[in-house]
């Protein structure tokens, strides 16, 4: 089966589809079949959605979209809430079936992963760790259901050790040990705690840093080359990420 990353925001726009087609880009230079996948997806549609950016990244085809990201809903919030946000604020049982709607999740990410043979499954997940998801589930609920390795998607400045952290913890006590966390750089100002975040969370968790994605400017651009992430990054994640539990 393909190894399955599950890329988990510490906030919304902390940068996870930037970084999962940064990632698509590496892979295609070396040689790798990964295919992404966006179970769940809230907000309008069009050439800026989440899914587009991810299919005009990857090696899948433009009939893939529907089979990319199986659940959407045109409002922009959280997922669960534009499925049916009842369950969240104490109305009663959800409408909705967390099992069915994840047992269409697996089947469209079967599919895919299987029609390309891949070797990587780069799945996407919506803002932060806490985000209520369909049938009155919560994002964690996904991460084990899709069987995947969370692997954090966080900004690069001020403030990222406190959300870092918080996001490792809190998977922790759901046993979902993170493979390891990457920056991003959304804005092209200077912030002097850059130098150091990375290896106060790297210290206090012992969660490591597995890439520092720079500024790719507004629409974001795709890094010509991978420098950007640690040197065996791929040789990790198709080893299993052996060793770093």
């Amino acid at each position: 089966m393909s190894e399955r990353v599950f890329l988990v925001g510490t906030d919304t726009n902390a940068g996870k589809t930037t970084v999962a087609c940064a990632l698509l880009r590496s892979a295609a230079q070396r040689g790798i079949r990964v295919v992404p996948f966006k179970p769940a997806e809230s907000g309008p549609g069009g050439p800026n959605s989440d899914r587009a950016r991810l299919l005009a990244a990857s090696l899948l085809e433009p009939g893939e979209l529907d089979e990319l990201s199986p659940l959407r809903w045109p409002k922009p919030i959280a997922p669960g809430l534009a499925d049916d946000p009842n369950p969240f604020m104490g109305r009663g049982s959800p409408v909705s079936d967390v099992e069915s709607m994840l047992g269409r999740a697996r089947w469209a990410l079967a599919r895919l992963e299987q029609r390309h043979r891949a070797q990587v499954s780069l799945v996407e997940g919506a803002g932060g760790l806490l985000v209520p998801m369909p049938g009155g589930s919560w994002l964690p609920d996904w991460i084990s259901g899709l069987r995947a390795r969370p692997l954090i998607v966080a900004r690069a400045g001020l403030g990222t050790i406190n959300h870092t952290l918080l996001t490792i913890e809190s998977l922790r006590i759901r046993e979902l040990e993170p493979c390891g966390f990457v920056f991003t750089q959304l804005l092209a100002r200077d912030d002097p705690s850059r130098s150091h975040n990375a290896t106060v969370i790297e210290q206090r968790s012992g969660v490591p840093c597995l890439g520092n994605l720079p500024f790719l400017g507004r629409p974001p651009r795709l890094p010509e080359n991978d420098d950007w992430l640690v040197s065996d990054f791929w040789s990790r994640l198709l080893g299993s990420w052996a060793g770093l539990t």
